[in-house]
């Protein structure tokens, strides 16, 4: 428990805010005198207070609403370790609670699924991080989540948000049961899949679906072989929150966008996004297994699964991936034939710079894998968005 971002919290509404200022100025000598002998431990708490305090400066100037701030604190102050399953609920109910004491513009079940979000992206923070910065982690996380939501007021009616959890979640259930996800990356595939429906469609959750399962197949694909080159998924391929993010998270932010604006060529940069991700993904598991690998940047040969390598069966299985996304799309209506072809360029385009990335920044260390996936699919997605605004 953190003390001082839960009593901030609790006094917020009650106190105006050059005396919540105050408030946590005095806090942080009280939590500097009383951990001075333990400094690591404090690091933590004081790195948290400061945040608080910017936040709270930034409601001077409106440019933080109170309704994002205070449910931020509240739920950064638990940052106990427990099972998903018992924080979860605690933390819906503290966010919940909280949320709804604050005039806020949000109907009741546009704030259930916030409090579902912020209480799915807490217990992963939690899990996740273990005993690292976790107070520092939630506070950001959740203010990051609020101040979406402010951005992104998308009306939800309560069937669509049953609907929406209910199938995420029991599908990310299916796929932590089946190990192709472990306990981050069924708690971070929920909030993706969950926001995806609510935002634009089923169709949208379909394809994101396509990606996981097809991916996961991919990963599968040869897996003692690639294993006994070294070149295997750590636990059995079995995905964690950083490769789900990694590859869902500029799709969920042109679904988003979507939802928001009813703008096509938003959908298009989702589905471009998606076949990168499940073409690079495809070729990456597939290309493990060939006898000619070569360094995209200089064409030297290399050892199958090595950064930045590309291969001819990986080639075929990049285009492969990109289409299977582009073309489920146009068949089921999200895209057009020619938003289509543009997605599925964007995608294969995608793949080889992930490829580039992976041949430099990857292997300077300047950039994880999760990174370079990361900026690949969102470069996709990028890339189809102007693609079509210019046309």
């Amino acid at each position: 428990m953190n003390p001082e971002l839960a009593v901030i919290a609790l006094l917020f509404k009650f106190l105006d805010k050059t005396e919540v200022v105050g408030l946590i100025l005095a806090l942080t000598v009280y939590s500097l005198g009383k951990y001075s002998k333990d400094p690591e431990k404090n690091l933590d708490r004081l790195i948290s207070l400061g945040i608080a305090l910017l936040m709270v400066l930034l409601t001077f100037k409106n440019l933080m609403p109170e309704y994002a701030a205070a449910p931020s604190m509240l739920v950064a102050a638990f940052r106990k370790r427990t099972p998903y399953y018992f924080g979860i609920p605690v933390y819906f109910i503290l966010g919940f609670l909280f949320l709804t004491s604050f005039p806020n513009p949000w109907e009741w079940e546009f704030s259930v699924l916030i409090a579902l979000t912020m209480s799915l992206a807490s217990s992963l923070v939690v899990y996740a991080l273990r005993n690292e910065f976790i107070s520092t982690s939630l506070l950001l996380a959740n203010a990051s989540i609020l101040i979406t939501f402010d951005i992104y007021r998308i009306t939800v009616s309560r069937e669509e948000l049953f609907f929406g959890f209910l199938i995420a979640f029991l599908l990310s259930l299916i796929a932590y049961r089946s190990k192709i996800a472990d306990e981050t990356g069924l708690m971070a595939a929920t909030i993706v899949g969950m926001l995806i429906i609510v935002s634009s469609d089923i169709r949208f959750f379909i394809a994101l679906i396509l990606f996981y399962a097809i991916g996961s197949m991919a990963t599968k694909y040869k897996y003692r072989q690639k294993e006994s080159l070294g070149v295997g998924e750590p636990a059995g391929g079995a995905r964690g929150y950083s490769n789900v993010f990694a590859n869902s998270l500029p799709a969920l932010f042109f679904a988003l966008n979507y939802g928001y604006f009813s703008i096509s060529p938003f959908s298009a940069a989702f589905v471009a996004s998606l076949s990168a991700a499940l073409g690079d993904t495809m070729a990456s598991e597939i290309g493990k297994t060939a006898r000619k690998v070569y360094l995209i940047t200089s064409f030297e040969r290399v050892k199958p699964g090595e950064s930045g390598g590309v291969s001819f069966i990986g080639e075929i299985s990049a285009f492969a991936g990109s289409a299977i996304i582009s073309i489920y799309a146009f068949v089921s209506g999200i895209l057009g034939g020619y938003e289509a072809i543009v997605a599925l360029t964007a995608g294969f385009i995608g793949i080889h710079v992930d490829s580039i990335l992976g041949a430099t920044a990857e292997k300077k260390g300047l950039m994880g894998n999760s990174g370079v996936n990361f900026f690949s699919t969102l470069f996709s997605g990028i890339l189809a968005l102007l693609i079509l605004i210019q046309w």
